[in-house]
């Protein structure tokens, strides 16, 4: 029996090291593989003013995955923008959450809405400011280039 659990082991180590393997591999790709060291402290959201959760930039840079849902708490849209940025983006309307497409179909396209949740690379497009929550990371992750390159295309270039 001994020698199965040590071939389990020996399994087990491959499959998590292929795992974390495949990780670094998708960082790299990205461009940014500082994003394998962010600890998710969650210090740069305090700096965010449309109430970012700033650490899914680094999930995404990490992943080389903009398509990552995020949630905001301070981001104002028309329904038409919304509706055109993401149909799938929950939207706040009186206090009821939907899809932006179920907001498009019953409120008029340039009534104001909440945004709650949203794709990593729609919110580097809406942010004013170009991320700026550098300041805040205890180590110093350059957190703001990955949001600067997803905002010119959407997709990670490598900047």
């Amino acid at each position: 029996m001994e020698k199965r659990l040590r071939q389990f082991n020996v399994g087990m180590f491959m499959i998590a090291a292929l795992i974390l393997g495949a990780l670094v591999f998708t960082g790299f790709m990205s461009g940014h593989p500082w994003a394998l060291t962010c600890y998710q402290c969650k210090a740069c959201n305090l700096k965010c003013p449309l109430g970012y959760d700033v650490s899914l930039f680094v999930a995404a840079s990490a992943t080389n995955n903009p398509n990552l849902y995020m949630s905001a708490t301070n981001l104002q849209l028309t329904v038409e923008e919304a509706y055109e940025t993401d149909r799938d983006m929950l939207v706040e309307v009186d206090g009821k959450k939907m899809t932006a497409e179920e907001a498009h179909e019953e409120f008029s396209p340039d009534m104001v809405v909440w945004a709650r949740k949203l794709r990593v690379k729609d919110a580097a497009k809406f942010d004013p400011i170009d991320g700026y929550c550098d300041s805040l990371c205890p180590i110093g992750l350059p957190v703001t280039n990955a949001i600067r390159d997803l905002k010119s295309d959407g997709e990670f270039n490598g900047r």
